[in-house]
């Protein structure tokens, strides 16, 4: 039964989603032995760890040995199991294993399958903690938190570390369930860690990292969930390649680099076809690890990661040999706009669609001030946010103490608020205009379906991951997605 599903947890892989698998029981990780060890419970595996598809099995300890307890041996799981633990095994901690027989697993991984995100915060590392747990959000409670968690959350967003005198941040609470969270080990992320529900009063707790992640590392996080972005490019789609690794941004050198190796790297970013892989730092060199070299792809790959090539930082190269690539960007202009919303945020809202509205112009974020703005504005800013229909042009979010902004006006039919006219605008510290903000109906999946039960909430996780998709390519695309 689900009540006896035990969390599992992933180890020393090249991501969440791939190596030696670990069980957690009687408060101690543990590992399991590779006999019998297959696709079946590599699926049940990756869909525990919301991981996306099994794509392969590993044995005879291929992500290193594991130490203490080898808790499973013998899983004989049909596919279909919703936990490892609920597939018939010997029984926890009887086998006739050794470490040298731990098994491990690759999976697919998904889009946006982030079950954290941080709420009102003063940027994209600082805010009240949120988790996504047996279908829906709830909020960490503060009297199970404490520097061992902050330190993996920080990790895991590519935030740095846990700021000091953490007691002095707060970003507010919320009627969510509450959650309880323990970390321990060595884990990479809040989902490998134990969660569950708390009863009793809950206190939300808040964060703040030391780091701040560039706005282009941001969007690439939350839109695909592949650890790697492209810098110093014309667009989204060109650039110096960079990839992430046990918590550092790194790059990739040249050697070998050749269009094959762009295909791949185009094609996981959702930019089309490569058009050229450059050499020699041609988008600027880069700054610490070199994390990959001797790239030797096939280019029908799905990630880098999957390509041929040496084990993460060994290499024999300077950052002068960067590698980069020019891509289409066909699928992102035609397919999907949303992902072009990188320049619009909406601040301290009471979800991600509300708040007071921000652009970014010149090189900062600037406010929109509420000077001629209105539902025609509002309603931009809603589908250019992906949030639906507006509901007010209205709303006391908090203010900037910059006094310079922007005016905005727009007819109303713009698909981004790019396309409206915006123009600089200066306040005085003895007027009363304010900034703007917008209250939208929320995503496209609301109103659309039933959220009772945990097949129409996949279903609503589909349709706003492939909202314009589905927009653009009504059918058979929405069918496929009901299905899913």
């Amino acid at each position: 039964s689900l009540q006896d599903s035990k969390p599992i947890r992933l180890i020393n892989g090249t991501s969440r989603c791939s190596g030696r698998v670990e069980v957690y029981y009687e408060g101690q990780w543990g590992t399991v032995c590779d006999d019998k060890w297959g696709m079946q419970e590599a699926a049940v595996t990756c869909r525990e760890m919301n991981c996306g598809n099994a794509l392969a099995v590993k044995y005879k300890a291929f992500y290193g040995k594991g130490q203490d307890q080898v808790w499973l041996d013998d899983i004989d799981c049909t596919g279909d199991e919703k936990s490892l633990s609920n597939c018939p095994h010997r029984g926890f901690g009887e086998h006739d294993c050794d470490h040298h027989e731990d098994a491990g697993v690759v999976c697919s991984g998904n889009i946006c399958s982030n079950n954290v995100r941080l709420i009102n915060g003063t940027d994209s590392c600082s805010g009240r903690v949120e988790v996504f747990y047996n279908g829906r959000w709830g909020k960490i409670c503060s009297n199970s938190w404490g520097g061992t968690e902050a330190t993996v959350l920080c990790k895991e967003l590519s935030c740095g570390s846990p700021k000091k005198n953490q007691d002095v941040f707060t970003f507010g609470d919320s009627p969510l369930a509450g959650l309880i969270s323990r970390c321990s080990g060595n884990v990479s992320s809040i989902s490998q860690c134990v969660v569950d529900e708390h009863i009793g009063k809950c206190e939300g707790v808040s964060i703040a990292c030391a780091a701040i992640r560039p706005l282009k590392r941001v969007l690439m996080r939350c839109n695909k969930c592949y650890p790697k972005l492209l810098v110093n490019g014309t667009d989204r789609c060109s650039g110096r390649v960079e990839v992430l690794h046990d918590g550092q941004w790194g790059t990739v050198c040249d050697d070998e680099w050749d269009i094959r190796d762009a295909q791949v790297v185009c094609r996981a970013l959702d930019c089309g076809s490569a058009q050229t892989a450059k050499t020699a730092a041609y988008f600027g060199q880069g700054q610490g690890d070199i994390w990959l070299d001797d790239m030797n792809c096939i280019g029908n790959e799905s990630s880098l990661l999957h390509c041929y090539r040496p084990p993460f930082g060994e290499n024999n190269c300077g950052h002068g040999e960067d590698a980069g690539v020019i891509c289409s960007g066909i699928y992102v202009t035609v397919f999907y706009p949303m992902f072009q919303r990188s320049n619009l945020r909406l601040i301290n809202g009471t979800d991600t669609c509300s708040g007071r509205v921000e652009i970014y112009n010149g090189g900062h974020w600037s406010s929109v001030y509420n000077v001629n703005f209105g539902m025609n504005e509002a309603a931009v800013v809603c589908r250019d946010m992906n949030c639906g229909d507006a509901v007010k042009a209205t709303g006391s979010f908090g203010q900037s103490v910059d006094l310079r902004g922007l005016k905005m006006s727009c007819s109303g039919t713009e698909r981004s608020v790019t396309q409206c006219t915006l123009r600089e605008y200066t306040r005085n510290r003895s007027d009363r205009i304010q900034e703007a903000s917008v209250q939208c109906s929320g995503t496209c999946c609301k109103g659309l379906f039933d959220l009772s039960s945990d097949s129409e909430i996949k279903k609503c996780m589909c349709m706003y991951a492939n909202f314009w998709l589905c927009t653009y390519l009504l059918a058979p695309i929405l069918n496929r997605c009901k299905k899913l």
